[in-house]
């Protein structure tokens, strides 16, 4: 708990807006409205002084960093300096810490835990892409680190609508985290009671 925040912080996890995520037609055609009401959370998040962490993939050419799945296919991507891992256009950084991720989730292999805890932040609200992927292993390591999680459902997309209610549904059901809509993930970023 953070001394200047008593009651603890809740951070903003952006997971994933790059352009190589949004590659997948389906995703494309979300790229601008769900861009829109992640940038919405940004902003709720600037005004309630809570942490923004703007978390990306990327990976190296020297295959180091690959996935199984990405040797299995002898195809890499998001290679540091490329248009495909910076983020989409449009999104809202400002404030934003950046961390780079080479799995699904954020808390791979990375410093999340520790930069949340000298954040003083006990709750995560989780945006992003994909859903039922990177966004629901991102809330299921939260939970795993004991944070509170939500996931902003409007804030969301997938190219995969069928894995990402099924997903949802259980963070909801088994990990106890929130299904947040648009106004009360923007309320609680804020500071508000919802």
């Amino acid at each position: 708990m953070s001394p200047r925040h008593p009651g603890g912080r809740t951070a903003l996890l952006v997971v994933d807006m790059q352009n190589s995520y949004f590659d997948f037609p389906e995703l494309e055609e979300q790229r601008e409205p769900v861009t829109a009401k992640v940038n919405e959370l940004v902003r709720a998040a600037r005004a309630g002084d809570n942490p923004i962490l703007l978390v990306r993939t990327q990976h190296e050419r020297d295959r180091s960093t690959w996935t199984v799945s990405m040797h299995d296919d002898d195809q890499g991507f998001a290679f540091p300096g490329t248009e495909q891992a910076e983020y989409v256009a449009g999104l809202d950084t400002e404030d934003g810490v950046g961390l780079v991720k080479t799995r699904d989730s954020a808390f791979f292999n990375t410093d999340l835990a520790a930069r949340l805890r000298n954040l003083g932040a006990e709750r995560v609200v989780v945006c992003g892409v994909s859903t039922h992927s990177c966004v629901a292993q991102t809330a299921i390591d939260a939970f795993a680190h004991d944070f509170r999680g939500a996931v902003a459902r409007e804030a969301v997309a997938s190219e995969n609508a069928e894995l990402s209610r099924a997903l949802l549904a259980f963070l909801e059901d088994e990990l106890r985290q929130e299904i947040l809509d648009q106004e009360e993930a923007v309320a609680r970023l804020r500071g508000g009671s919802a």
